[in-house]
């Protein structure tokens, strides 16, 4: 599926554009999280009534906390890619959970490491996050990878309750001073940035 209006792009890298879940995307969902591929290693496969559920949350926390998982595009042929983005991890310290879902078309480019060089700064600078953490399947080594180089560091392990075992954690605190969304190389324009400044 295509994206035609780039317009809506709020934040922007080299090859992808992000914006926010819209009521009209739940097809977009269903074609991600009905994919075995892609949700093997976070609790998948997901039932329709689970993927609507996990996108209905999408909505609502962008809705209530001005983030999350958000859909990202190539921004030269506008097809969907996957989504990136930000949930609540421990909110009472502002700890924002990072995660990145590709379309399997997407593998293998670089584009799970470059949407998340994009969001890293947003999430600082633009949401205001104090720290972000991420955590993996123990068996998912190219998620491991892509952390590391992102520059998180593992702090434990945790239960993750969709796959009823422990997986490792990382945290990310951010560099104060540096300009980060320059070395980033992104663009913020924006609908979901203007809509989170408005709440505060």
């Amino acid at each position: 599926m295509r994206e035609s209006n780039d317009g809506n792009y709020f934040l922007k890298s080299e090859r992808l554009g992000f914006r926010c879940w819209s009521k009209e995307d739940l097809p977009l969902a269903r074609e991600l999280w009905g994919d075995i591929e892609v949700t093997r290693f976070f609790g998948g496969p997901f039932s329709e009534g689970a993927i609507c559920e996990r996108f209905e949350l999408q909505i609502r926390n962008q809705a209530e906390l001005g983030f999350q998982y958000w859909p990202i595009f190539d921004l030269t042929s506008g097809e969907f890619a996957g989504c990136c983005g930000l949930r609540p991890y421990r909110p009472e310290e502002t700890i924002h959970e990072l995660g990145f879902h590709l379309r399997p078309k997407f593998w293998g480019r670089g584009l799970a490491i470059e949407a998340a060089r994009a969001a890293i700064p947003f999430a600082f600078e633009t949401i205001g996050a104090k720290s972000l953490s991420a955590g993996h399947h123990p068996g998912n080594a190219n998620s491991k990878k892509v952390l590391e180089k992102l520059g998180f560091h593992y702090t434990h392990d945790e239960f993750f309750p969709a796959l009823g075992m422990a997986i490792p954690y990382y945290l990310l605190k951010p560099l104060f001073g540096a300009p980060q969304k320059n070395h980033a190389g992104v663009e913020f324009t924006n609908e979901c940035a203007q809509a989170h400044e408005r709440k505060g």
